[in-house]
C-alpha cells in the first residue's frame, strides 16, 4: 500500500480548475445539487464581510448550512443572506467547544447522511501582527480554491462525478512566509495523535512520519462515503477539551491530518485542488521561496539535483555503516571542501565524530568545523585507520584512491559512489 502523499504526486491528483463552469452541463444540473451540501462553521463576527462574496456565490439547489456557537454571528448571517433570495439555508448554534473540528464531526454528523457531496469550511483569523499576510493568504487558500464561485463549485461536482474514486478534494498545503507545510513540514508535531486516532479506527492505510499529511485543517470537499468510518465513530462534545490547543497531539489536530487516510481505508484517493488565479500566485511565491531557502541551505547541504536524492540517501546510509564498522580505527575525512564539511555534518548527526581532515597538498586551513588538518601521512601513520573520500568530482576520487592505495591503505569509503 502507497501512502497518500506519493498517490497524489504518481497520479496527479492536482486539479487547477478555472472559475467559469467547463463541465458539461448534465454533470451539475438536476438531482446532484439536491446530492449535495455546503457546510460553513463561522466565528469571527469582525471578518464576517471578507465570506460575502462566497456566500452569494452558492448557487440556489445546493443546501447551505451556517453554524457557528455565537447567536450574535448567526443573526448577522441571516441579515445579509435575507437579501440574497436564497432559501435553502439553515442556522445552527452549538456547544462552544471543539470549534470547527466539532462543528464538523458532532454538530453536522447527522446532516452529512443525507448527502453524497459535502464542502465542510470554516473562518480563520490572525493572533498576531506578524501573521496578518500569511493568514489572509490562508482564507483566499481555503475559501477561493472550495467555493471561489458557482462556475467553481460547477467544476468541482463535475470532478466527482468524472472520477468517482476521488472521495476527497482539498486545497492545498498553506504557503507563506511562517508555514513550513508548503515544503514538506505539514505533521507539525502532531504525527503522533494522528497514528493514535487512526489505530483507533482501525485504518489500513499507509501512515508514515518520513511522508506529510495532504489534509491540514477542516476544510474540504468530500464524498460522504469515503469519510463513513469517521462519522460513525461516534464523536461527541465532551472529546474535545479546548484546554489542549496548544498541545500539539490534540485530538483536532490529529482530525484534520487523518480525512486523507481514512478515504483510503474506504477505497478513494485525495486530490489538490485550486483555481487558476491561486495556482499563479502560488507558483510564484514557491519558487521564490525555495530559492531564498537554498541560497543558505546549501551552505551546509550541497545543493544536488532531485534526480540524486535517492543516491544521496544510500550513500549516507553506506557512509554511517562505514564509520560505525571501524569505530575501533581512526578515522578521516579525506578532503576539506563542500562536501568534506557536508559528511562531518552528517556523521556527526549520527553521533560518529571523526579524529581529523586529510588533505594531499598543505592548504591555508589549520582546522574545519574543530578538526585538525592534516597533510595526507605515509603507510606506516595510516596503519591503523579508515578513510571517507568526500569529494563529490570522480577524477579527483579516483586522485585519492590512488594515494591512499600507495600507502597500502584498503579501509577507505568513497561517499558519493
Amino acid at each position: 500500500m502507497k501512502n497518500v502523499y506519493d498517490i497524489r504526486y504518481e497520479k496527479n491528483l492536482t486539479y487547477i480548475l478555472s472559475q467559469e463552469q467547463e463541465h458539461p452541463s448534465e454533470n451539475v444540473d438536476g438531482g446532484i445539487y439536491a446530492k449535495t451540501a455546503v457546510i460553513l462553521y463561522l466565528y469571527y463576527i469582525d471578518t464576517l464581510t471578507e465570506y460575502w462574496p462566497y456566500l452569494d456565490g452558492i448557487q440556489e439547489g445546493i443546501d447551505l448550512y451556517i453554524i457557528s456557537s455565537r447567536e450574535e454571528l448567526l443573526e448577522k448571517v441571516r441579515e445579509h443572506m435575507s437579501l440574497s433570495g436564497k432559501t435553502q439555508i439553515q442556522y445552527i448554534l452549538k456547544e462552544n467547544r471543539g470549534r470547527d473540528v466539532s462543528a464538523l464531526l458532532v454538530t453536522s454528523a447527522d446532516l452529512i447522511k443525507k448527502y453524497e457531496y459535502v464542502c465542510f469550511l470554516h473562518d480563520k483569523k490572525e493572533h498576531c501582527e506578524e501573521m496578518e499576510k500569511d493568514t489572509e493568504l490562508w482564507r483566499k487558500n481555503l475559501w477561493g480554491n472550495l467555493i471561489g464561485s458557482s462556475g467553481y463549485i460547477d467544476n468541482i461536482l463535475g470532478l466527482f462525478t468524472e472520477n468517482p474514486k476521488l472521495g476527497i478534494l482539498a486545497p492545498p498545503e498553506p504557503i507563506g512566509d511562517h508555514f513550513c507545510a508548503w515544503y514538506g513540514d505539514g505533521w507539525a508535531n502532531s504525527f503522533t495523535i494522528t497514528k493514535e486516532l487512526a489505530d483507533r479506527l482501525k485504518l489500513n492505510a499507509d501512515i508514515d512520519a518520513d511522508k506529510p499529511p495532504i489534509t491540514l485543517g477542516t476544510a474540504l470537499w468530500f464524498q460522504s462515503r469515503a469519510l463513513h468510518k469517521l462519522f460513525a465513530y461516534g464523536w461527541k462534545y465532551s472529546d474535545f477539551d479546548d484546554e489542549g490547543l496548544k498541545d500539539k497531539n490534540y485530538l483536532s489536530y490529529g482530525i484534520e491530518r487523518l480525512f486523507a487516510y481514512i478515504a483510503q481505508d474506504a477505497g478513494f484517493e485525495t486530490g489538490t485542488v485550486m483555481t487558476a488565479a491561486y495556482a499563479e500566485e502560488q507558483t510564484s511565491y514557491v519558487q521564490h521561496a525555495v530559492g531564498a531557502v537554498f541560497s543558505e541551505t546549501k551552505r551546509l547541504f550541497p545543493m544536488i539535483p532531485v534526480s540524486e536524492l535517492e543516491s544521496y540517501r544510500e550513500n549516507r546510509k553506506r557512509m554511517v555503516h562505514f564509520a560505525r564498522l571501524h569505530a575501533n580505527k581512526k578515522l578521516y575525512l579525506y578532503g576539506t571542501g563542500t562536501f568534506g564539511r557536508f559528511c562531518f555534518f552528517l556523521l556527526r548527526e549520527a553521533n560518529l565524530l571523526p579524529d581529523a581532515y586529510l588533505v594531499s597538498e598543505t592548504g591555508k586551513d589549520a582546522a574545519v568545523c574543530g578538526l585538525p588538518v592534516y597533510l595526507l601521512p605515509d603507510a606506516a601513520a595510516l596503519s591503523d585507520s579508515a578513510v571517507i573520500i568526500t569529494v563529490f568530482e570522480e577524477r579527483i576520487q579516483k586522485e585519492m584512491i590512488q594515494n591512499l592505495e600507495e600507502r597500502g591503505l584498503s579501509d577507505y569509503l568513497v561517499f558519493w559512489a
